[in-house]
């Protein structure tokens, strides 16, 4: 399998790439986003090995191909993470795609008392889960075809959202690691970051918002990875980079703050 160079000219060479028959690790796969991109992903002749804290949820995201396997695995223990990839291991797969998908989304107010043991738990699930696991994963990917790593993000961790500020500053910490991750292995291993729009998932169930459908949203992620893109920016989270593009950074706050998403009347 190899890249096909859309552009051959110019300062920057940007290469496409079809998401067909790799093997793809793809962490939180039991809900929401990760679960329809492993139905898409295997829908397209993927072999996709999904992970998440919960067995049963897995199973039944695998139950439509039998290409998706499920391996339980909480992704803030680091003892899960190594017996994850030992049973991979034992299992046969070499992974070329890693998707670092599953995130825990709150809601807290800094001025009153903060629930310290669950924002831990946020910071590791969203930003040190992802690091450990890429991290123990290099070597491995730097041996196989045309490896790629690619961070689910959100624009809250370039634009922080007052409401979720321990996800909004995870998720800030998790793009600052991709750039300096595709600074560090260019050449060997292709980073990509893609920012979805707000997603009717499991996190917002409650939340009476705008929201765009996990099947339409994994579409467009894989078209976005598929087209060579560095960052895939999906729905109205164009909307953002372009206002992130405009505006010095106390004026974006400001401007998201007052446009992010609210209950609808």
């Amino acid at each position: 399998m190899s890249w096909r160079w859309r552009f051959s000219q110019g300062d920057t060479d940007f290469a496409s790439m079809d998401l067909i028959e790799r093997t793809v690790l793809l962490t939180g796969g039991g809900t929401g986003i990760g679960r329809a991109l492993a139905r898409q992903l295997a829908s397209k002749g993927n072999t996709v090995l999904i992970c998440g804290r919960r067995l049963p949820l897995l199973e039944d995201t695998a139950a439509v191909s039998s290409l998706i396997h499920p391996y339980r695995c909480d992704l803030t223990s680091s003892q899960d993470l190594q017996d994850m990839l030992d049973a991979i291991a034992r299992d046969g797969h070499r992974v070329d795609t890693l998707i670092s998908n599953a995130a825990i989304l709150g809601f807290e107010s800094l001025s009153n008392d903060l629930d310290l043991g669950v924002a831990k738990k946020m910071i590791d699930a969203n930003l040190w889960g992802p690091i450990e696991l890429t991290q123990r994963m290099l070597d491995g990917l730097r041996e196989a075809p045309d490896p790629v790593i690619v961070i689910v993000g959100s624009p809250a961790g370039l634009g922080p959202l007052a409401n979720t500020p321990i996800y909004s500053t995870s998720k800030a910490g998790l793009h600052a690691y991709a750039e300096c991750l595709r600074y560090h292995v260019q050449g060997q291993i292709r980073v990509i970051e893609v920012f979805p729009p707000v997603v009717d998932t499991e996190m917002l169930a409650e939340k009476n918002w705008k929201k765009m459908s996990p099947d339409e949203c994994a579409r467009r992620m894989v078209r976005g990875i598929e087209s060579g893109q560095e960052q895939v920016w999906i729905g109205v989270s164009k909307m953002f980079r372009l206002l992130r593009l405009a505006l010095p950074p106390g004026r974006l706050f400001r401007v998201v703050n007052d446009w992010s998403p609210r209950e609808q009347e």
